[in-house]
């Protein structure tokens, strides 16, 4: 066998040993290109800080300056916690549901901008020089991570940094947009269909009342018509003095911008805090923090509108109230279910309804569990959909609901960070289906597949 032959065999099969130990390549799955940056690279330093103690945002500002994906960055931060309730609490709870308060510096989350670039925007975590954050420019969004999620050769101060552009999501379809063999990686539960059954009688009704009022508004109109006919030919001499300035139409909502916050329950299994938290509960209570603080961006960014000739409004998003972080799986007696029980394999929508059990949901907006489970055809979500109709449950804003003997808690959802691969999500990627199931449980359904949907 030829010298070059022999090398090409052994490159490959070293390259095999590679991929199958880290992490089988999950990395290539989802990144066309990435780059790795290490903590010791960072140079940061106080820009300024207050001559007395404030918890004001801009009381401490920090500069903190590398290189990356061939660009310059120079990014001024100032500490920044709103996406915490005022009443946040954190905890670690054992395998007998001990609950044991734990400590979050909320000095280690940023928000700010990059060096000369108004419209930019910075949202990041950082403890021990290591950062996951996502930097917002006009041209790009970059992102950073810890490494050892993804590539656990490196060390544990290492990170990897990537531009949105160059991401492959998990669902998205092959070349040419093709969608065949797309996994469907998330879903909606629609519960209480008998309870909306008396709804459209209910509805039924009162349409029949609502055309009885508009038979009498009719007849009102049409005996007012000769004075009306005479009131608008005044009014179009006056018109065409004044033309061109145009009345806007009164707004089709009637919004009033007290409650804009969701104040979420989050709760990180077992699996959960082993493999995206490193079995360290403050790890996996900063990712949490960290993915809620770049979910509600997107929710308090979004113009909320029926139809593009409405103004719409926006402003609405989450807070944190509460995190529960399991370290161990929950002891159960025999016939028992916990959500957070040893089970190799849970159906999906069978974990979120036992989840849903959980009596303290009723004290938040929303409750979300985050797993590690690999889900059958590689379901990355899943939750209970709301509706503004009457006597409908689910979602935000949802009564209780009986089933199987059961009380049931609809304003819940889980997320996996595990997908169809069989390997862990990129940050990117945990946003998107967090927000996606968060949009579920706030009564959207989803889009038709057609190209204004897309």
């Amino acid at each position: 066998m030829e010298l070059k032959e022999k090398f090409l065999i052994s490159y490959a099969f070293s390259f095999i040993i590679i991929c199958f130990t880290v992490a089988e390549c999950s990395i290539y799955h989802n990144l066309k290109y990435f780059e790795t940056l290490h903590a010791s690279s960072l140079t940061h330093h106080m820009v300024k800080r207050g001559a007395k103690v404030s918890s004001h945002p801009f009381n401490t500002i920090k500069e903190l300056h590398f290189k990356t994906l061939g660009k310059d960055f120079r990014l001024i931060l100032h500490p920044h916690s709103s996406v915490l309730h005022s009443n946040f609490k954190a905890y670690a709870v054992d395998g007998d549901g001990k609950e044991t308060t734990v400590h979050v510096d909320r000095d280690n989350f940023y928000t700010g901008r990059v060096f000369g670039e108004s419209t930019s925007d910075v949202k990041l975590h950082m403890e021990d020089g290591v950062i996951t954050g996502i930097i917002h420019t006009p041209d790009e969004t970059y992102h950073i991570e810890p490494s050892w999620r993804h590539l656990p050769h490196l060390d544990d101060k290492s990170m990897i940094t990537y531009k949105a552009s160059d991401i492959k999501l998990s669902w998205a379809g092959g070349n040419n947009g093709a969608t065949e063999g797309k996994p469907r990686v998330c879903g909606y539960v629609k519960e209480g269909k008998e309870l909306e059954e008396d709804d459209d009688e209910q509805d039924e009704a009162r349409n029949i009342e609502l055309q009885h009022e508009q038979s009498e508004k009719d007849k009102y109109l049409e005996r007012n018509q000769d004075h009306h006919d005479g009131m608008q030919a005044n009014s179009q001499d006056s018109e065409k003095e004044g033309s061109g300035k145009r009345v806007k139409r009164q707004s089709d909502y009637e919004y009033t911008p007290t409650k804009t916050r969701c104040p979420l329950l989050l709760v990180a299994d077992y699996r959960f805090f082993q493999e995206m938290g490193a079995s360290n509960t403050k790890t996996t209570i900063s990712y949490l923090i960290s993915l809620i603080d770049r979910v509600h961006k997107i929710y308090n960014d979004t113009v909320w509108q029926d139809r593009q000739d409405m103004d719409g409004f926006k402003g609405m998003g989450f807070v944190i109230k509460k995190i529960l972080v399991h370290s161990e799986p929950t002891r159960v007696r025999g016939g028992e279910a916990h959500y957070n029980m040893v089970r190799e394999k849970w159906d999906v929508r069978n974990l979120l309804e036992v989840f849903s059990r959980e009596y303290s949901h009723k004290d938040f907006c929303l409750a979300h569990l985050f797993t590690d489970l690999k889900f059958e055809g590689g379901i990355l979500g899943l939750a209970y959909v709301g509706s503004p109709r009457r006597n409908s449950v689910g979602g935000i804003c949802t009564p209780e609901y009986f089933k199987n003997g059961y009380t049931l808690y609809l304003n819940s959802g889980l997320s996996s960070s595990r997908n169809h691969y069989g390997q862990r999500v990129i940050t990117r990627e945990a946003d998107l289906v967090t927000a996606h199931e968060f949009g579920h449980n706030w009564g959207s359904e989803h889009d038709p597949d057609v190209a204004e949907c897309s």
